[in-house]
């Protein structure tokens, strides 16, 4: 039976089986039986060959040793906003004239204050005279003023194209709102073509040139693409009716005053009688320009205006805020009021101030009397107050003498004597220098002690102009040779890192100077010299740097009673950074670029491109703070409750003798210093502060000072023990130097009192 059924299944599917046959004898003669063995050579070749799939992974090989195919350099911009294409919001552009520069484009310029640095005037200038020399002023040669606006236009687009999303123009004779402008711009979308201002009476589709045109970046480049178009065309003689019509040609748009959910708002400036002055309304200050303003009065009164009317709305919101913050604070837990949100009443009197988010925010309070102040700086503990800081302190001290006097003096019935006890000054950057100061009032009814705040206000910004500075000036160096040898070692390793290998513009003058008058070197420094000629010489001939490395020997001398220390604290730091800074003015070139180092600091390049950008020959000269490291991290018993101890980048920024400057600017301000009767032995600091030129005093935290050393480094359990008995002994008479100093101020007092 099985046999009879697969015989009947055979027939019924023999088709089937002989294809199947068929097929499986195909398939084995087209398949080599043996498989060819491909080379090394072969696959390295597959694996570069740039037609292959990229997506699919390829294995090279490459004998040991083999260098491999040179990768591709990438240049990178400099600014992470130029790789990511990030633009400035907003570019405004006046047409003005020569006549009015002075005048009313002056006061366009103070009072749209807001758009700056991005503000330009375009005039039309002589061809002899030439455009002025002004930073935000660009003078056309054409004389064609239908053809200013294109000018305009053209410039923009060739030189802010790339920079800014909107573009805004507008006539000299308009106040400009630059609040309501910027915030108007922050609004809209740049992804959108924009033609915005107030549509012109006569003609629907273009916007006056009176009211400001505001455009996006898109369109003005359809404009520049059709400039040629544009000026063929322009037959009218308005303005607004020219640019119109090119736009409506490049970008098919028409004047629109309002798009995305926001409206441009203009007002005209119409006076109440014939003769008065225009009267003035609050909705000027919603309003994104204001026409026509033809004096600077017209120019002055409305800022002031709008600017009374924007403080007046921000008091109320103000008061509104306060008053929700009141009513918010009382549904807090007992026991947590004022903690929490809001933050608005932690600053109220009486309550404790919010802490500060870092500890560069730390405040510092300075305590002061009328002679002297405390802790003035990290290198005295007692100082004499200047000429600058006397004359404050006791501006500020007649003041609240005043207060007192107007406040009290009717009550007391009789003269009230104000006399300072003692106070405390704290320099706030953002806000004023403030004062508390400790008041004695006395009068025939006896005495009290008075506390008074007090605040000196910081006076209007302003834009300080400057000359153009490039970072292709050569640094020199001015190190005042340190005592020890590993110290110079040190710094000639970091110079040798920084200068010699990454940025070769920079010279070095090593300066040694004599501890005796007149300059004579003993033996000990004959040979000191010696050793620091020829570890300078090894580093410049290890990199062909020779003629950019000098050793100086100054034979100026130390003054007498600059006594020994160690170098970089204190009178000694100050005497030898003048001594090595008039060394080195002998050897420099007279347009050198010198920057006085010290042989404990650490920087790197930014630091010196910032020294070249920040020190401006004829003008400026450049103060960094360096950051300096606190000492407690190295201390064995400073550790925190967790167990960790403070990183090595925990410190503050301190200042220092460090300075650059032109040798120029800083011959003639030493002259000068001797002419008016200056002392020789003045820091160089103290020098260029009475010179006119301008300082830059900046944070700088690529340039790092270590931390003091410890009295001494223990080797042993029992040395560690002593040195903590010696830092203890040492802080308990510091202790009783303080106890003898309060005591004799106190008897200072006592005595002047029974006088």
């Amino acid at each position: 039976m099985l046999s009879r059924y697969v015989v009947s299944q055979v027939k019924h599917n023999s088709y089937f089986l002989v294809g199947l046959g068929i097929g499986l004898w195909l398939a084995l003669a087209t398949v080599p039986l043996e498989e060819d063995v491909v080379s090394c050579e072969d696959t390295t070749a597959a694996a570069l060959d740039p037609g292959l799939d990229e997506f699919q992974p390829q294995r090279e090989e490459r004998p040991p040793g083999a260098v491999g195919p040179a990768g591709r350099t990438v240049t990178r911009p400099r600014y992470y906003s130029t790789e990511l294409g990030m633009r400035a919001a907003l570019l405004a552009g006046v047409l003005s004239s020569e006549a009015a520069l002075e005048s009313r484009a002056a006061a366009f310029n103070q009072t749209a204050a807001d758009l700056q640095p991005a503000l330009r005037f375009f005039i039309t200038a002589s061809a002899l005279q030439g455009a002025p020399g002004r930073a935000n002023v660009v003078g056309f040669t054409d004389t064609r003023e239908m053809l200013k606006p294109f000018h305009a236009l053209k410039y923009l687009a060739d030189n802010f194209l790339e920079e800014y999303d909107f573009f805004f123009l507008v006539s000299d004779s308009t106040f400009v709102n630059a609040r309501r402008l910027n915030r108007l711009v922050a609004s809209l979308s740049v992804s959108q073509d924009l033609y915005m201002g107030a549509v012109s009476g006569d003609d629907t589709h273009y916007c006056t040139l009176e009211a400001g045109i505001l455009m996006s970046n898109s369109v003005l480049r359809a404009v520049h693409e059709e400039l040629d178009w544009c000026v063929r065309n322009s037959y009218s003689p308005h303005h607004h009716e020219n640019l119109g019509r090119c736009v409506l040609h490049a970008a098919g748009l028409r004047c629109v005053a309002g798009l995305q959910a926001v409206s441009y708002d203009t007002a005209h400036l119409r006076p109440a009688h014939p003769d008065g002055p225009a009267s003035l309304h609050p909705a000027l200050a919603d309003a994104v320009t204001v026409h026509p303003a033809l004096t600077p009065e017209d120019f002055y009164r409305l800022h002031a205006y709008v600017s009374r009317v924007n403080l007046e709305r921000v008091r109320e919101d103000e008061a509104r805020t306060r008053a929700e913050a009141a009513l918010s604070s009382r549904h807090h837990p007992r026991g947590y009021r004022n903690v929490s949100w809001p933050t608005a009443l932690r600053a109220d009197a009486g309550l404790a101030p919010p802490p500060p988010p870092t500890r560069f925010d730390l405040l510092r309070w300075t305590r002061f009397n009328l002679t002297h102040a405390l802790q003035l700086d990290d290198h005295r503990a007692v100082s004499k107050l200047s000429a600058s800081y006397k004359q404050a302190v006791a501006l500020i001290v007649e003041e609240a003498r005043a207060w007192v006097e107007r406040r009290w003096g009717g009550e007391e019935g009789g003269a009230l004597s104000v006399s300072l006890e003692e106070g405390a000054w704290c320099w706030e950057p953002p806000r004023a220098l403030r004062y508390r100061l400790l008041l004695r009032v006395t009068a025939e009814g006896g005495g009290r002690l008075l506390q008074v705040e007090a605040a000196r206000a910081l006076g209007a910004a302003r834009l300080a102009p400057a000359a153009y500075v490039t970072e292709s000036a050569r640094v020199h160096l001015v190190l005042p040779a340190p005592d020890q040898r590993s110290h110079l070692t040190a710094f000639l390793e970091r110079y040798e890192t920084v200068c010699l290998q990454r940025d070769d513009n920079t010279a070095l003058y090593v300066v040694v100077i004599p501890a005796s008058d007149g300059g004579h070197l003993t033996a000990e420094e004959r040979a000191h010299l010696e050793e620091v000629k020829e570890m300078v010489r090894a580093v410049g001939e290890k990199h062909r740097a020779g003629q950019h490395m000098d050793v100086i020997v100054s034979s100026i001398g130390r003054g007498a009673g600059t006594g020994g220390g160690v170098s970089g604290s204190g009178r000694r730091a100050r005497e030898d950074v003048r001594l090595a800074l008039r060394a080195a003015l002998v050897r420099a070139a007279k347009d050198a670029l010198l920057l006085v180092a010290d042989h404990s600091m650490e920087f790197t390049e930014d630091f010196l491109n910032r020294v070249r950008m920040n020190t401006i020959a004829g003008s400026q000269w450049f103060s960094p703070l360096a950051f300096a490291r606190f000492a407690q991290y190295a201390h064995p018993r400073f550790v925190e409750a967790d167990g960790s101890r403070p990183t090595l980048h925990t410190g503050r920024f301190s200042h220092t003798e460090l300075l650059s400057v032109y040798k120029g600017d800083y011959s003639d301000a030493l002259r000068s210093w001797l002419e008016a009767g200056g002392s020789e032995e003045a820091s160089p600091s103290a020098v260029l502060a009475a010179s006119p030129l301008r300082v830059l005093r900046a944070p700088e935290p690529a340039l790092l000072l270590p931390p003091r050393p410890r009295p001494c480094t223990p080797s042993s359990p029992s040395e560690e023990r002593a040195c903590l008995v010696r830092e203890r002994e040492r802080g308990f008479s510091d202790l009783l130097l303080g106890a003898r100093q309060s005591l004799a101020k106190l008897l200072l007092q006592t005595q002047a009192e029974l006088e």
